[in-house]
């Protein structure tokens, strides 16, 4: 005779509801604005000299005629992130990232700060060390 378990199956519910992260409709339509943001850092550039030096770097050849389709404002073309990367390395701006991490309430570092960073991080650190080092000598009467 089989047993039978009277258990519930709590593998699902124990999960993060996949559909409950607060996006909305729409919150995340931000293909042209995006376009528009590579298209003004490269106002001036040679796209010819663009899409090679993407090529170059990416080892995928793309056309200047492929780079403005994907910079238009038809949404059936979009540049994908390594191609935006190129593009903000030739540029030498990180607006189009902000543009996109601005959904994400986040902002890009820059490189010329991510030595304050590591400062704050190390500050925090000492902090935390010191805060354990009292701890051990209020605890042992040391202090």
């Amino acid at each position: 005779m089989a047993k039978k378990h009277a258990g519930n199956d709590a593998g699902i519910s124990r999960q993060i509801a996949l559909f409950d992260n607060g996006l909305e409709e729409g919150s995340f339509d931000i293909l042209l604005g995006l376009k528009q943001t590579f298209s003004r850092n490269l106002k001036g550039i040679d796209r010819y000299l663009v899409a090679a030096q993407i090529s170059k770097a990416t080892l995928r050849d793309i056309s200047k005629e492929t780079l403005d389709k994907k910079l238009s404002s038809d949404p059936a073309y979009r540049p994908d992130m390594v191609e935006g990367a190129v593009i903000c390395k030739i540029t030498g701006s990180l607006e189009p990232f902000r543009y996109v991490l601005e959904y994400l309430d986040s902002d890009v570092l820059n490189p010329e700060d991510r030595d304050l960073i590591e400062l704050a991080r190390l500050q925090e650190q000492e902090r935390i060390i010191k805060a354990k080092m009292d701890a051990i000598r209020t605890k042992r009467g040391l202090k």
